[in-house]
């Protein structure tokens, strides 16, 4: 599944640089260093097998214009040409900080062009093709997570989540949120009541077990929250009768489920300090079955549902872990942070839901790695995009090389190695997790 989505991801920035003219050096399986070469087009571009079991990659000829940054002794920039013509007949060539390159850095210099080809570089387009190359990858796999969800409603799906936890106002089929899923009718609200109360509260020391069902105070049915708070609210320090449903885990020592009778006290407020649940069931045969066109539109519709909530999911998170309301909120974003280890174990759990479950799955990591991958961040797709516009921006403002790539260049090799020991911490954490599963 990672393959798939990282290899179309790749794809789609090879086939729109191939649109534009720009010549694609290198299309390789894993990371390097290489293990093997497998064979090159006809346009000599080198698919190879690599050492390191991570992913795909293009590599897009002057993709990095650092090493394209030469001037003449004039101070005119070089071009791809212009740098090959004086590297073989020996003229002067000059760096950005006009110092005139060794005689190993022409060696080097004539090896790093050996297959690059003039007006076919990345750096030598327009900035319009340029986006379009970046973006091409996260439209790639916008597109599977679309193609994904439009042949599940097609066939069949159901809702694997009622979101709960993530404010939104976008509507979802797979993981709506309440209100949604009652209008489709995935869930029902049934008359009484589910009582959580809290530690040490009247609701407790009254023996009232959490997720009890309370269907009767007094001689009344109960048939919603608002009746219920009403009827506490209106007799404070006065005793009441509750008749309950208690649902029994440990069916060896107790019944599945019995009912009981006991009486509590609010306080002089009117609380007894519970919280309380509608009460909730789902239609287990509820699913989603859509003619071919409405199958499309709704697989795009969700697929940008989905990524609306991966963002809201996002902000949520970062805001749990960075400004928390209570520590236990950064403890709990903590464990919610996860990589391809828990999701992979996350899987292989999920099996026994069958193959509409994995792919679902599948759409959902999809979407989260497009959105990811767009995140304004240097070494991601996203943040060089960024800094694209702002170089292009800063060199019509101030003059054409007012920015120099040997600082763009550094920008996104820190930020790559920050992600890496992301990565790294992230792996430990889901090898933490799933030891103490």
């Amino acid at each position: 599944m990672f393959s798939i989505i990282v290899l179309l991801h790749e794809y789609g920035h090879y086939k729109t640089a191939k649109i534009f003219g720009i010549h694609v050096e290198e299309f390789w399986l894993w990371i390097p260093p290489r293990a093997k070469k497998i064979w090159t087009n006809k346009e000599w571009t080198l698919f190879s097998l690599n050492w390191i079991p991570l992913g795909w990659f293009v590599k897009i000829s002057g993709e990095s214009e650092i090493f394209y940054e030469y001037f003449d002794k004039k101070g005119n920039k070089l071009s791809v040409s212009e740098i090959k013509k004086l590297v073989k007949t020996h003229g002067d060539i000059y760096t950005s900080d006009w110092k005139k390159i060794s005689l190993a850095e022409r060696k080097y210099m004539s090896s790093s062009l050996k297959n690059t080809i003039s007006g076919r570089n990345f750096y030598e387009k327009n900035i319009f093709a340029k986006t379009l190359v970046l973006l091409a990858g996260v439209i790639m796999n916008f597109l599977l997570a679309a193609l994904i969800f439009s042949w599940l409603f097609y066939a069949w799906v159901q809702p694997v989540w009622v979101n709960t936890v993530i404010p939104t106002e976008v509507k979802s089929r797979i993981i709506p949120t309440l209100d949604d899923a009652r209008e489709y009718g995935l869930v029902k609200v049934n008359s009484w009541v589910l009582l959580y109360p809290t530690e040490d509260s009247i609701a407790k020391k009254a023996w009232i077990m959490q997720g009890d069902i309370l269907y009767r105070v007094n001689d009344t049915q109960i048939d919603s929250i608002s009746q219920l708070q009403k009827i506490i609210l209106e007799n404070p320090d006065t005793p009441i009768e509750f008749g309950l449903y208690t649902e029994c885990m440990d069916t060896k020592n107790c019944p599945i489920s019995w009912e009981r009778t006991l009486t509590i006290i609010p306080n002089e407020e009117g609380k007894i300090w519970s919280y309380l649940s509608e009460n909730l069931s789902v239609n287990e045969d509820f699913e989603f079955k859509y003619w071919l066109f409405e199958s499309i539109k709704y697989g795009f519709a969700e697929t940008y549902s989905q990524s609306v909530l991966t963002l809201q999911g996002l902000g949520m998170l970062l805001k749990n872990i960075f400004a928390p309301e209570t520590p236990e909120d950064r403890e709990q974003a903590l464990e919610q942070v996860a990589g391809p280890i828990w999701i992979v174990w996350v899987i292989t759990q999920s099996l026994a839901g069958g193959i509409v479950l994995i792919l679902i799955l599948w759409a959902l990591i999809s979407v989260n790695l497009w959105i990811f991958n767009l995140l304004p961040i240097p070494a991601l797709d996203g943040g060089r995009i960024l800094l694209l516009w702002i170089r292009s921006w800063v060199d019509t403002v101030f003059g054409k090389n007012a920015t120099s790539w040997k600082i763009e260049n550094f920008i996104h090799v820190f930020f790559f190695m920050t992600l890496i020991a992301l990565s790294i911490l992230i792996a430990y954490n889901d090898i933490i997790k799933l030891i103490f599963e």
